[in-house]
């Protein structure tokens, strides 16, 4: 699998929207990977995890090709996860040529309930799939399980696990740390690649509805204990809030003694 990071930013993007705030001035002025959209990850050009309002940028910067995604996997409803009233110009006269309609959405039961007025008004062209916790989704040969996140109560919040034979990558943005149903599904499962939100960066805020760095590192140690990474595993930190007050390399410098990785928009990874 050939994974790239679209967006690595939480909802207000970095630098903020509307902020002034030093370290947004500090993103600003340092540019590079100090500018972070919106998040989302595709996956070999086909198979795409979330759609934020960034998508349009993200699909001029780095080149894709929209009208040949063949699977599109949402996490919750939240906007900067789910700018769904954009998939309504998959029909004419607003698109035209969709490679391999109708597009499937998947989602929790908010996101399909948003999704019914446009999967009517598209003709065939858009579908919406509710998902449940821990089922596995065939979508080409890759499969991809729901987990229960912990985020945006009372809405069930997902993360992915995705699988392409013996190897296999968890996505987990939003997410606080897990639950015991999670953890119990997650336990024996190897896992090649954990990219894991770090929206709190070194804030000493509680693991909730988000996750700082002593959540990444307790979810690891977590993880491990359950024998589902190893020294092996590669772990990348992702989902940053301008909140944190970190650029990247600070961000960099917090994470590389742990042998984890610090995501960037546009980084390619590969499983």
């Amino acid at each position: 699998m050939r994974l790239q990071i679209l967006g690595s930013g939480a909802a207000e993007a970095w630098p903020g929207i509307f902020c002034a705030c030093e370290t947004c001035r500090r993103a600003r002025a340092a540019g590079g990977k100090n500018l972070r959209s919106r998040a989302s990850v595709q996956i070999d050009g086909e198979w795409k995890i979330d759609y934020p309002p960034d998508t349009y940028l993200h699909l001029l910067r780095y080149g894709l090709d929209l009208s040949r995604l063949q699977h599109l996997f949402i996490t919750h409803s939240h906007d900067d996860h789910f700018a769904w009233r954009e998939l309504a110009y998959v029909r004419p006269p607003f698109g035209h040529d969709l490679v391999h309609p109708p597009l499937p959405v998947y989602g929790n039961a908010t996101v399909c309930n948003l999704l019914k007025p446009l999967v009517e008004r598209c003709q065939g062209l858009l579908e919406a799939n509710q998902v449940a916790p821990f089922v596995p989704v065939p979508a080409g040969h890759l499969t991809f399980t729901p987990l229960l996140a912990e985020h945006a109560p009372p809405e069930e919040a997902l993360n992915y696990l995705v699988q392409e034979g013996p190897r296999t990558v968890l996505y987990a943005s939003d997410t606080g740390l897990y639950g015991p149903r999670t953890m119990e599904f997650l336990s024996g499962r190897r896992l090649d690649l954990a990219i894991i939100e770090c929206t709190q960066g070194a804030l000493p805020l509680p693991a909730t509805l988000h996750m700082g760095w002593e959540g990444v590192l307790r979810l690891r140690d977590d993880l491990a204990a359950a024998g589902s990474i190893t020294s092996d595993t590669r772990m990348v930190i992702t989902h940053f809030s301008h909140n944190a007050a970190m650029l990247h390399d600070e961000l960099e410098a917090l994470a590389g003694p742990e042998g984890v990785e610090v995501a960037y928009d546009g980084m390619e990874l590969s499983v």
